[in-house]
């Protein structure tokens, strides 16, 4: 299908023709210089300008010709011949539309904090997910990448402000409210803007808490045909690679370890292996990504169609992803322009073969002597010869064996894993406007998302079975199987496929009427939303002893010895009624206040008295720079200032249960039939807060735009102070209470307050040369306050060894640090003695303080040692442009934050491997080192292992040259791109960029199997014509 698509393509391509060049010309900016790139539009054909300003498009004389250009005032002129054109530059970005939702509104009549990205800025980064090209592009914007193929990165607007719920912001792709945009091709993206504060997202209600990014395709424009072809390559591999220690330094390491113990057990210093395990597991893996697209229009029909496909390998083997995605925007106008149909469709197909993530930590901890596979073809596993002191399964008579440790052979855990994924997603929107006068509209517009995944898991029982012992054979499995021939632990295989459906749609109506009395401007919008989400449908089948040819892989030919397994589940949808209005009004573009209110009901609190809620906003402006007392300020072009208030809301929240426990010994324990029998009940388990509400977010914004210089130095300031007024925890049964499991409960506020600047410089140096730089900054301070009593201390941030990390406190970060305090290492038997210290150390190990003076080290001896959540983050963006050539240079910044290195830090067996910085730092004895422990050390949690987590990675360089009038194409550019090609940390670690599940309590801000940047270089070709 594609193939033949993209033929259809190509041959439009190739038969593609210039039309007649009637009027000629040349475009200047103020000071006299060309402006290339500006476009031409007549009312038959448009053109654009070239690096020298000058251009040629097919029209009569005297007819209408408009010029727009980014930044520049839109100027429309009758054609004539040898034209000379000046255009004027505008208030730089504040003449842009910024959609605020449900609408747009000139960036000079915000009164909001709302970011804008163009498509020029994303699209310069090629990338399978959009949001990765946002990172540094706006402040108060976090991006936590996640270079794993095919994975959405984690988008944090202004801080975290719920420990819980939904973390992610909403995304409305073109009025469509859809939860994830993963599916979206990069290259289909005119704009994002990022609402990020309350007053903006109120409109949106319940589901704006953690801000809102909509997000605009492209559209046909009024001219001819445009045919647009993006195509790149790039390879990939590890951006920052941990050296870990090779054999003969584990051999040191582990013989140190069992000396240190009285352990007898020795290596042998002949190693016959000495395995690279990440340059076995991991290799060189590429990408690629070609994309077309075709528009143009009409007075009355404007037309855009696209195709991209996207296929990228991952670092492990068999590791695939590829997406097909195609989109159709069209728009229909009718009765002399007064009504407008709007259809955009788009579908996606990817297809994915996942690898476990685990086999990274597996490479990280399994030991250099091991053989990635041993002479006979068999995986090497962690089995060794006490009496030899070689990694050898083979034991003879007199000696002894045993394991070295409990990891697995991680190249075996990628081949096993043998899993293929589906997935179609069709999203769709068809939109009417009806104007009924010049300033009275009204809008209806439905918008649904329909997708459908499926699963399937091949997986090879026998062959894990023997692998995991060398000393297993076939014979011995067959045994077993013919001993309990029911057992599925011993089936030769399984086979499962799971099939998800969902569906969701957002069905708005609503009137808009924009009308002016004199220096009075007003704006009023009102409407109705029905939403309807989390419709989804799922069911999971699974066999046993299936054939092992793959075309053979099919439950009904599953082995009768076993039993099925089938189970479905239908997820009961919510249902989202909601009334909204907006009115904006101003007196003479000097004095703006702008208020919205939203009253949604949501069928998640049906049982609750919260179940309508009502969130207002109210925001105010005054551009200064149009008062006589400022308009004659010398290098200041514009000032305004900005101030709101809004409150919003997080529905996404987590749900209780209740178990009902029956009375085993009750006569009455059967099913209940008519109304004059009783259930009799052992008891009700579940928890004391079952009904919760939606979280409610207040916030205070003040801002300020400005620009000086002739309008070359632009920029922004805005504070903010945000309030979760309700924030649910995951708190731990209460005492004598009916709750026997963990469950959540609103039991305390979260605030977030901090501010934002950003700034931009965009000049000419020569008429070849101009440039532009863009930075900006955001530091943020996270708090909890106000905890119920009760939930105050709860603990979190498992290492999966029984160890915890992080702790609930008041006055702190959202499950900051708490750990235990290295304080040195213990050099002599003898200072242990005379010390507190926890159970029987040794020197060499880590020696921890007393913090309480109660001569006893336990947990109450964990202190305060920071949060993961940065407190700054920030942005660069560097542009030039040289005749022919481009170059761009972004990079991105966080720090003010901790990571803990979980990696090293959970190695409890003397057998797992090192790094090889921890080999050749380690103590060795009395006096070597007062900082890193010897082979002998501890598996506690402390702040030993937490490490700075401030970073700046460049992510993005690309340079580009652009050929003139080559082949009759209006474009023809080739590029190089370096992606992530430096990181700058003191972190250890692979990454410390952390995110994880992104749950404060569990493992953020923890390295354990968090899949390693990736840096990349592509080469690309850009085509227009």
């Amino acid at each position: 299908m594609k193939n033949f698509i993209f033929g259809v393509f190509v041959l439009l391509f190739f038969q593609g023709h210039l039309h007649a060049q009637d009027i000629k010309g040349k475009v200047l900016d103020e000071n006299g210089l060309p402006l290339p790139g500006v476009n031409i539009l007549g009312s038959t054909s448009s053109s654009v300008s070239d690096f020298d300003g000058n251009f040629s498009i097919n029209a009569k004389v005297d007819e209408p010709l408009t010029f727009t250009f980014l930044g520049y005032v839109t100027l429309t002129i009758n054609a004539a011949e040898n034209m000379s054109v000046s255009m004027k530059m505008a208030s730089t970005d504040l003449t842009e539309v910024v959609v605020v939702g449900y609408g747009t509104q000139k960036r000079t009549d915000l009164t909001s904090a709302i970011s804008t990205i163009k498509s020029d800025q994303i699209t310069k980064q090629p990338a399978f997910n959009a949001l990765q090209s946002l990172q540094g592009k706006a402040a108060g914007v976090n991006i936590i990448a996640n270079d794993a193929p095919g994975a959405t990165p984690t988008i944090i607007i202004r801080g975290l402000g719920t420990a819980e719920s939904g973390r992610t912001p909403m995304y409305v792709v073109d009025g469509v409210v859809t939860g994830s945009i993963a599916n979206l091709n990069p290259n289909d993206i005119e704009s994002f803007d990022i609402m990020k504060d309350a007053a903006s997202a109120a409109i949106y209600g319940s589901n704006a808490a953690n801000g809102v990014v909509f997000i605009t395709t492209k559209k046909g424009k009024l001219g001819k045909t445009t045919i647009k072809i993006n195509s790149f390559y790039g390879a990939k591999s590890i951006l920052n690679p941990v050296k870990m220690a090779n054999s003969s330094q584990f051999v040191t390491y582990f013989n140190e370890s069992r000396a240190a113990i009285g352990n007898p057990d020795r290596l042998s210093l002949n190693q016959p292996y000495n395995t690279d395990w990440y340059d076995a597991l991991t290799g060189t893996s590429f990408s690629q990504g070609n994309d077309i697209s075709m528009s143009g229009g009409s007075e009355n029909v404007t037309y855009y169609f696209s195709y991209n496909n996207y296929e990228e390998d991952g670092l492990l083997e068999g590791h695939k992803v590829a997406r097909n995605v195609l989109r159709s925007n069209n728009t229909f106008k009718a009765f002399d322009g007064k009504l407008k149909i709007t259809q955009n469709v788009s579908v996606a197909f990817t297809k994915s073969t996942p690898k476990p993530y685990s086999s990274f930590t597996e490479a990280y901890k399994q030991a250099p002597i091991i053989p990635v596979y041993y002479p006979d073809g068999r995986y090497g596993m962690s089995f060794w010869n006490k009496t030899t002191g070689l990694p050898d399964y083979v034991i003879g008579p007199g000696q002894v064996g045993g394991r070295l440790n409990s990891i697995g052979n991680p190249v075996a855990n990628v081949n096993y894993q043998n899993e293929k994924n589906k997935t179609m997603e069709i999203q769709g929107l068809l939109q009417a406007d009806y104007t009924f006068t010049d300033w009275l509209t009204a809008t209806t517009r439905f918008g649904a998302t329909k997708s459908n995944s499926k699963t399937r898991i091949f997986n090879d029982i026998r062959a894990r079975y023997l692998t995991a012992d060398p000393t297993r054979t076939l014979l011995g499995f067959q045994n077993a199987q013919n001993a309990a021939p029911t057992s599925t632990e011993f089936a030769n295989n399984s086979l499962s496929y799971k099939d998800v459906e969902s569906f969701r749609y957002n069905w708005d109506t609503y009137l808009t009427a924009s009308k002016s009395f004199g220096k009075h401007n007003f704006n009023l919008t009102a409407g109705v939303t029905k939403e309807r989400r989390n419709d989804v449908y799922e069911s999971f089948m699974e066999g046993y002893g299936v054939p092992e040819q793959e075309n053979y892989w099919n439950l009904d030919m599953a082995s009768l010895n076993y039993t099925k397994v089938v189970k479905q589940y239908y997820y009961t949808p919510v249902n989202v009624l909601s009334y909204f209005g907006r009115l904006q009004y101003n007196f003479d573009e000097k004095y703006y206040i702008s208020g919205t209110v939203r009253r949604d009901g949501n069928s998640t609190f049906k049982k609750n008295a919260d179940y309508w809620g009502t969130f207002p906003s109210v925001s105010v402006g005054w551009v200064l720079t149009n008062e006589s007392f400022l308009s004659d300020i010398k290098n200041l072009d514009f000032l305004k200032l900005r101030a709101g208030y809004g409150e919003v809301g997080n529905a996404n929240v987590r749900y209780n249960t209740t178990t009902i426990i029956t009375n085993a010994g009750s006569a009455n324990t059967n099913y209940v039939f008519g109304p004059n029998q009783d259930l009799v009940f052992g008891g009700a388990v579940g928890s004391p807060a079952a009904d919760l509400s939606w979280e409610l977010t207040k916030e205070i914004n003040l801002g300020a735009d400005f620009e000086f210089l002739n309008r070359r130095l632009s920029g922004s300031f805005d504070y903010y102070n945000r309030l979760n007024t309700n924030a649910i925890l995951n708190v731990k049964p209460i005492p004598n209470s009916p709750a026997s499991e963990n469950y959540f409960d609103h039991g305390g506020e979260v605030r977030n307050k901090g501010y934002e600047i950003a700034l931009n410089w965009r000049d000419n140096i020569t008429e070849d040369f101009s440039y532009s730089i863009g930075v900006n900054y955001a530091h943020n301070k996270n708090t909890l306050e106000n905890v119920k009593p009760a939930y105050d201390g709860l603990t979190g941030g498992s290492l999966g060894d029984g160890q915890l990390t992080k702790r609930l406190q008041e006055g702190q970060p959202l499950y900051s640090w708490w750990l235990l305090e290295a304080d040195g290492v213990w050099q002599t038997q003898a200072e242990i003695d005379a010390n507190p210290h926890i159970g029987t150390p040794q020197p060499g190990q880590l020696r921890y303080k007393d913090q309480n003076g109660d001569g006893v080290i336990d947990d109450r001896d964990k202190k305060y040692f920071g949060s993961y959540i940065p407190k700054f983050s920030y942005g660069i963006n560097v542009s030039l442009a040289y005749k022919n050539f481009d170059l761009s240079v972004d990079g991105f910044g966080a720090g003010g934050n901790k990571v803990y290195n979980g990696l090293k830090g959970t190695r409890v067996d003397a057998g797992e491997n090192i790094a090889a910085e921890t080999f050749n730092n380690r103590w060795t004895g009395p006096g070597t080192s007062n900082t890193n422990p010897g082979a002998n050390r501890d598996a506690l949690s402390s702040s030993y292992y937490l490490e700075d987590g401030d970073y700046f990675r460049i992510n993005n360089i690309t340079l580009g040259y652009t050929f003139k009038d080559m082949f009759n194409l209006s474009r023809l550019r080739i590029y190089g791109t370096a992606q992530n090609p430096f990181l700058f940390t003191k972190y250890s670690g692979f990454t410390p960029e952390l995110n994880n599940s992104g749950i404060p309590n569990e493992t953020a801000g923890i390295e354990l199997a968090a899949y390693p940047n990736i840096k990349t270089f592509i080469f690309g070709v850009n085509i227009e014509f």
